[in-house]
């Protein structure tokens, strides 16, 4: 089980989010740089990036930052936030983003999301955010009808390997994954999952690492001290 610590980039700064609220938002670090080095000095073995400010407009806006990451950190990254196309996966691509991250686009663009498989597979990871069994889109702020499970048959269907579920109502709350749902996605789909949302405990880690999780991401457990990346990483 790999465990990836979060940082989410908005307005240039290294902050975390309530529920997906923009509007409860916390500053960790000024510079997103500076906590991708402090992860990788304490043994991270991946990074998990979000463009917030590209998830909520639906345009990449922080492709300097991610490239200077990627420059100076020598970890696999993944990024997501305001991917919208297929240039975009190739320019995060070319500067040495390992995986990338697709939410919206997944759901409103079966046929890109069927070329981008057919070309990336391995490389795309499909991300599927849900508010009370609805996925959302948007950076979380458009709520939608789409079932959680069905969609994640179907994205499987269409050739999805990878997956990374988030319960909004959890993220950022401390307040444990939704241990049930991510036990019924593991029911309906074989394709890798990957889970965010939280997180807060070793036991918390120990119960998902139980369930054959193959990735856990952690953003507020660890810039809070809730729980450190060694102890994190001893689980895995």
């Amino acid at each position: 089980m790999l465990i990836i610590p979060a940082i989410d980039i908005r307005n240039g700064k290294c902050i975390r989010l309530r529920q997906g609220s923009f509007d409860q938002e916390t500053i960790y670090a000024d510079d997103p740089i500076a906590a991708a080095r402090k992860w990788q000095l304490q043994g991270a073995k991946a990074l998990h990036l979000v463009d917030l400010d590209g998830a909520k407009s639906g345009q990449l806006t922080n492709l300097s930052i991610i490239k200077k990451i990627t420059e100076k950190i020598n970890l696999p990254i993944q990024v997501g936030g305001g991917i919208q196309s297929e240039e975009i996966i190739k320019e995060l691509l070319s500067v040495g983003v390992k995986k990338v991250i697709i939410g919206t686009l997944a759901l409103e663009k079966e046929d890109i999301l069927a070329k981008l498989l057919s070309n990336y597979r391995d490389q795309i990871i499909v991300s599927l955010d849900s508010r009370n069994g609805k996925l959302t889109k948007r950076g979380w702020l458009n709520e939608t009808e789409i079932d959680l499970f069905g969609a994640a048959r179907k994205l499987e269907k269409m050739g999805v390997k990878q997956f990374i579920y988030t319960d909004v109502t959890k993220d950022g709350t401390l307040d444990q994954p939704n241990f049930e749902v991510v036990e019924s996605l593991l029911k309906v789909t074989n394709v890798s999952l990957t889970i965010a949302g939280g997180v807060s405990s070793v036991f918390d880690l120990k119960r998902l690492k139980a369930l054959n999780i193959s990735g856990v991401i952690i953003g507020k457990a660890l810039y809070e001290n809730k729980i450190s990346l060694e102890e994190a990483n001893n689980v895995s």
